[in-house]
């Protein structure tokens, strides 16, 4: 299979991943703002956006992050920023985690330390809503009818403000009209089975951003990867943001995203090839 990716600017690599059922063009501002200071990295993960499908049943946070690793490998880059949001700062944990050699920082945006943090987590995502119970949901549902109910569902719980602004919404709701009605399933087992991260291995430094109208899930997850990071981590919040607060506040989100890069120095070594745009990558199915 082949992920579609871009390279843009020269310097220092940071990888900007995507959300669950978006593409690589929720960083827009980031890529052209970034481009001028850094080599920007921007990725459509497998069964989103340009990027193939795979024959997979289900995928994990493993795979996107063994997906990313390969795609590194290809580049020559040998450490690189890493900038996730939502499944993105999932993926980002992962190859935190599991190669931390290969990590000179992270960036969490909207952050989820595990699907079953807390007891009430635990709950839901065990008894009312457990895993067959999505999957045999997600496998009836056209890409419409799953664009209509969970942007439904997310405004009765917890409104437009978390929705994002109307370019965002717009943003979002063209992103998932190109994912296919069979990796909406995929896409979301990689979310529902995803868990706790052993950050502790590595050095790098951790900046965890979330909008000021996201989840209060997110900012209590936030609260709790800054704490178990202790001096490596460091949270701020976006005003007048949402989920994706990246795209709905781009110059706050980059003061913040630059300051901190600043203050850390973070100076990766890479050899590169920007002529590639896309990649072949070994198909893994590790579950985490």
């Amino acid at each position: 299979m082949k992920l579609h990716y871009n390279i843009s600017g020269v310097g220092e690599p940071i990888v900007f991943i995507h959300g669950a059922f978006v593409n690589a063009q929720i960083w827009k501002h980031q890529e052209a703002y970034f481009s001028e200071f850094y080599q920007v990295i921007t990725v459509d993960l497998r069964g989103h956006g340009k990027s193939d499908t795979s024959d997979l049943s289900e995928y994990h946070v493993s795979t996107f992050g063994e997906d990313i690793l390969h795609l590194l490998d290809e580049l020559g880059v040998e450490k690189a920023i890493i900038c996730g949001l939502s499944l993105g700062a999932m993926v980002a944990q992962y190859l935190g985690a599991n190669y931390p050699n290969r990590v000179s920082g992270l960036l969490l945006v909207g952050a989820t330390a595990s699907l079953r943090l807390s007891l009430l987590e635990k709950v839901v995502t065990g008894i009312f809503f457990p895993k067959w119970v999505a999957m045999m949901l997600f496998s009836k549902l056209s890409t419409s009818q799953f664009m209509r109910i969970s942007f439904f569902l997310t405004w009765f719980m917890l409104g437009n403000k978390w929705l994002g602004n109307q370019s965002t919404r717009q943003k979002i709701r063209s992103a998932i009209g190109q994912v296919k009605r069979d990796e909406l399933k995929k896409i979301y087992a990689a979310v529902h089975t995803f868990r706790k991260q052993d950050l502790s291995k590595g050095s790098f430094p951790v900046l965890l951003l979330s909008g000021q109208h996201d989840s209060p899930v997110i900012h209590r997850h936030s609260r709790y990867l800054n704490k178990k990071l202790k001096t490596r981590g460091v949270q701020r919040m976006v005003e007048n943001a949402g989920h994706a607060c990246n795209h709905d506040q781009p110059f706050i989100f980059n003061q913040y995203m630059q300051a901190w890069l600043r203050q850390h120095s973070i100076t990766p070594t890479v050899i590169q090839d920007n002529r590639a745009k896309e990649v072949k990558v070994v198909s893994l199915n590790k579950a985490v």
